[in-house]
C-alpha cells in the first residue's frame, strides 16, 4: 500500500504570502507514512528556488510544515522565510 500520492495540490491557505511553499498528500493518517510526502514537497519546494543548486537552496533557510487533514490520507504543507 502506498502512504504518498503524487498529485499536484492546490493551496490550503496554509503558506506565507510571497514565499515558495509547496504541498503533497500522503494516503495515510499514521505520522510513521509521512515522510514521503514530506520528501516531495521538500523537493517541490527546493526546485521553485533554485534551477541548477536546487540540493542547496534551502541551506540556512527555516522551513515551516503544516499537516491538516484531508479525505486521503493527510495533506504536508511545507514554505520558507528568506536566508538570514
Amino acid at each position: 500500500m502506498s502512504a504518498m500520492d503524487m498529485r499536484e495540490m492546490d493551496s490550503a491557505g496554509v503558506s506565507v504570502p510571497g514565499q515558495p511553499s509547496a504541498e503533497a498528500v500522503a494516503t495515510s493518517r499514521e505520522p510513521q507514512h509521512w515522510g514521503r510526502a514530506m520528501a516531495v514537497a521538500i523537493s517541490k519546494l527546493a526546485d521553485q528556488l533554485a534551477s541548477e543548486d536546487a540540493h542547496e537552496a534551502l541551506m540556512g533557510r527555516e522551513l515551516r510544515l503544516r499537516v491538516t487533514p484531508d479525505p486521503d490520507g493527510a495533506r504536508i504543507s511545507v514554505w520558507c522565510f528568506p536566508e538570514e
